[in-house]
């Protein structure tokens, strides 16, 4: 029976639709493998509850994965990657310093101190505001999970919250020490982004900024793409596997993802959590056939970034044909096993006009199907590959329940 998403979970309604897609949509589960709702919580104190100006243009406070958004995009899991603003963004965006005057207590709070201490309080922040939509249901509407065991329990159960999962972008929020990998373990970390927008003495990163940016004084800083992991990045990746927490190459330069590639694990996976292909656009930051072979065979999926920056190399507003066009690429090349999505929905990224929230995405199972696929394998691409990866591949059982900091300011 189709699915129908309501504000205390998940009910089943054989009249829902009729529509052969939109029952499709439904009855899969749909996971977001890359997505910042904590950012907006953090930085813009936005509450989950409901959307708040989700545009058609960049618009940092605007928000794109509310859990109303959620709901009515059907997504039943998101990874919530946690972002600790680096500190080279004062070099290379003045404007960012109009924060110490405006909001000091907010520059202090996060873009002072230690990553790792940043990286936490945004976790307890986006904890406190989910328990803050509990209290206002009569059913539990959201829930952090923190391990596979957790997970696999939440999906059986027959009126389902979504579920968030943590994950962190930049392994600049280890501050440089890999035993801090821990502390992220301990609160449920499923992924680490390995790079991010600096080298952060693991894993250089490639240019990660769209060039209409770059004039001087704004994020003009080069980056050498030929830079590898570090001593220490090598030891991250061996630790990340003895955690049972995934590595994601996202933002690593090619030479970096490449010696990934090498010092796997024989029993360890990897995946790249919101990407283009580089057979479609040619950027150093796109992954080339053999690194989508080369992770399908891990089993690991390569998400699909909703950006049209990152998937096409010409302008277009709208962005469901690229999408599409990339996510046929991986399966020409990978196989249907290694497609996932990859929204990076506030991000502080410009996604496509006709898929630029989490309520759009139904549209893609409706140009999915109308392109050709077929009805299991389209459920696979819109979470069922990205469930199978953490279900074989995060950490299985789960430490004590964390203690959160609390009132959150």
């Amino acid at each position: 029976m189709p699915r129908v998403m309501t504000s205390q979970g998940v009910n089943t309604d054989a009249g829902a639709d009729s529509r052969p897609w939109k029952q499709l949509h439904d009855t899969a589960t749909v996971v977001d493998m890359h997505a910042h709702p904590s950012l907006k919580v953090s930085l813009f104190k936005r509450s989950l509850a409901f959307a708040a100006g989700s545009s058609r243009t960049l618009c940092p406070p605007s928000l794109r994965t509310s859990v109303s958004q959620l709901r009515d995009g059907g997504v039943d899991v998101i990874l919530s990657a946690v972002y600790a603003p680096e500190h080279g963004l004062e070099k290379e965006w003045w404007p960012i310093h109009l924060l110490r005057f405006l909001l000091p207590f907010r520059w202090h709070r996060y873009y002072s101190g230690p990553y790792l201490d940043v990286t936490l309080r945004m976790m307890d922040e986006l904890e406190a505001e989910l328990k803050k939509l509990n209290a206002r249901s009569p059913k539990e509407v959201v829930r952090v999970v923190r391990c596979r065991e957790e997970l696999n329990a939440l999906l059986d159960e027959p009126t389902r919250p979504i579920a968030f999962v943590h994950c962190a972008e930049g392994a600049h929020c280890l501050d440089g020490d890999v035993d801090n990998l821990q502390k992220l373990a301990d609160r449920g970390l499923a992924y680490l982004t390995l790079a991010h927008f600096y080298h952060n003495g693991f894993a250089p990163p490639c240019y990660p900024f769209d060039e209409k940016l770059n004039r001087p004084g704004f994020f003009d800083e080069r980056r050498d793409l030929t830079r590898t992991l570090t001593p220490l990045g090598e030891k991250l990746i061996e630790r990340m596997g003895e955690l049972g927490i995934l590595p994601d190459v996202s933002h690593c330069t090619p030479v970096a993802r490449r010696r990934v590639y090498e010092i796997l694990a024989p029993d360890q996976s990897l995946i790249a959590s919101h990407v283009g292909v580089r057979s479609i656009n040619p950027s150093p930051y796109n992954l080339g056939d053999e690194e989508i072979r080369f992770i399908a065979k891990r089993g690991g999926v390569v998400a699909v970034i909703f950006m049209n920056y990152w998937l096409v190399p010409y302008e277009t507003s709208h962005g469901l044909n690229e999408i599409v066009q990339t996510i046929r690429h991986l399966v020409n090349v990978g196989g249907v096993d290694c497609v996932a999505l990859g929204t990076d929905f506030d991000g502080f990224t410009d996604p496509p006009d006709d898929a630029k929230d989490a309520r759009d995405l139904p549209q893609l199972t409706s140009r999915l199907m109308a392109e050709g696929f077929a009805a299991d394998e389209i459920q696979r691409m819109i979470g069922g590959n990205a469930l199978r990866v953490l279900k074989e591949h995060w950490r299985v059982a789960c430490p004590p329940t964390p203690t959160i900091a609390s009132p959150v300011p």
